[in-house]
């Protein structure tokens, strides 16, 4: 399989519902290195600006974009965001084997038009780009940032000047980051890495994260097969670590617990504590179960496949992390297929099982216990909302304060606190440090 072609199977698969990255290492063995790099390249500028270039093709097109094929109008958005945005990819070979892949489809109207507009990008889209960009509406900004624009008018309500911020933040492209705990482990790693030629140092924001100068593929970082290291943004590190600060006593369960990488954290700071993880998808269980054997920390959790609404946990617990299934606005530089299947409906939906996840996990609380409540989302409805509401109907609650401070968090408004996406190792975050006072209800479990 070559680049191109590639790109337009990852593309089909991103609309089917896959997300890019799982779609890319399925096929990576296939593919050549500089074919790898072109299929990576070609879908994530397409995919983090769609509508930006479907705005700017469209401006070239002679028909209506509802008459277009799929398969064209997938062709046209690969296209022009390659065009516009790869400086290393000459725009003629681009088209031509776009042009190329459409005959072998079949699709001879699609590939006149594709290579028509196309051209007229190669010659005229610039121009264009130039005018989106220096225009001071939201509409043009959301497109230049790639965000919704429904979502970026709900940025500019919440966060007025510091919105367009945000949205320019939302440009900054992700980098990599490793948790390493042990330190002789990390100066070790440090070095290997620096011998493969990885650019790498420790992280001035966290002792155990180590960030690279680009993107690696895990396996491909020293220390991963031996379980030394775990591929993790600085965000998701930072619940554990809040843990880890306000840690009054008690068991600790982990609510929709994932595939494990926060979980085997958990583990890590919390080696003598009991520990049980509840995750709804037996795939993400399983994954986890994987992960926690691939870092040594299997023994040491138990993993319950189950609804975190309904499954019991075998103790009452001291403290809970309650990482909220979200929008993911936060993380939409890194996973940008995110942002262009979140509706309003959605997150009204989203918001309602927040609540009642965070219902659920104040009621297993022991008295005196404490609940980490953390999205990797920037929208309030997910945030701030959420525990304005379970606080208001639940007077046994109080919100304690934060335990780290720095300029890149921000006070949510007012409830709980936000880490700003302002680094390529630190996606948007949000986390409420709610505790259950002496004397609340708690549950049988």
């Amino acid at each position: 399989m070559r680049g191109i072609e590639a790109a337009l199977f990852v593309w089909r698969e991103v609309r089917a519902g896959k997300f890019a990255s799982e779609s890319i290492r399925r096929i990576a063995d296939s593919l050549s290195p500089g074919d790898l790099t072109l299929v990576s390249s070609l879908v994530y500028s397409a995919l983090r600006r769609q509508f930006l270039w479907k705005e700017i093709y469209g401006r070239f097109l002679k028909t209506s974009p509802s008459g277009l094929s799929q398969s064209s109008g997938d062709a046209l958005c690969i296209g022009t965001a390659g065009i516009l945005e790869l400086r290393t990819f000459a725009p003629r070979v681009l088209v031509n084997g776009l042009v190329q892949e459409l005959k072998k489809q079949g699709d001879d109207r699609g590939s006149r038009i594709v290579n028509a507009v196309l051209r007229r990008v190669s010659e005229e889209g610039r121009e264009q780009l130039k005018k989106i960009e220096t225009s001071g509406g939201l509409k043009e900004q959301s497109l230049v940032s790639g965000i919704p624009a429904w979502v970026a008018s709900s940025w500019r309500n919440t966060w007025g000047e510091d919105g367009k911020k945000l949205l320019k933040m939302m440009r900054i492209r992700p980098y990599s980051s490793f948790r390493i705990t042990g330190e002789s482990d990390r100066e070790k790693i440090l070095v290997l890495a620096r011998e493969k030629r990885i650019r790498c140092w420790q992280s001035p924001f966290l002792p155990s994260s180590v960030r690279l100068a680009g993107t690696v593929f895990p396996p491909d970082f020293p220390g991963y097969g031996e379980g030394l290291v775990t591929p993790q943004t600085e965000s998701s590190m930072m619940v554990a670590e809040v843990m880890k600060k306000i840690y009054k006593g008690g068991p600790l369960l982990e609510m929709c617990s994932g595939r494990g990488v926060k979980t085997g954290q958990i583990a890590s700071l919390f080696p003598e504590t009991p520990l049980e993880s509840i995750e709804l998808s037996p795939a993400r269980a399983k994954a986890a179960e994987r992960e926690l054997a691939r870092t040594g920390m299997r023994g040491k959790v138990r993993i319950v496949t189950g609804d975190a609404l309904l499954a019991p946990p075998s103790f009452v617990p001291g403290m809970i992390s309650l990482d909220a299934p979200c929008s993911g606005s936060g993380t939409w530089n890194r996973h940008p297929e995110g942002k262009w299947r979140l509706t309003p409906e959605k997150l009204d939906s989203l918001a309602s099982l927040q609540i009642n996840l965070l219902k659920r996990a104040v009621s297993l609380l022991a008295p005196g216990g404490i609940v980490v409540y953390s999205t990797c989302s920037l929208l309030k409805n997910e945030n701030e909302n959420v525990v304005a509401q379970v606080l208001s109907e639940e007077p046994g609650l109080v919100e304690l304060s934060f335990p780290f401070s720095g300029t890149v968090f921000r006070k949510g408004r007012p409830w709980g606190t936000y880490m700003w996406p302002e680094l390529p190792w630190i996606d948007g975050f949000y986390m409420a440090v709610i505790m259950k006072k002496s004397g609340g209800k708690t549950v049988d479990g």
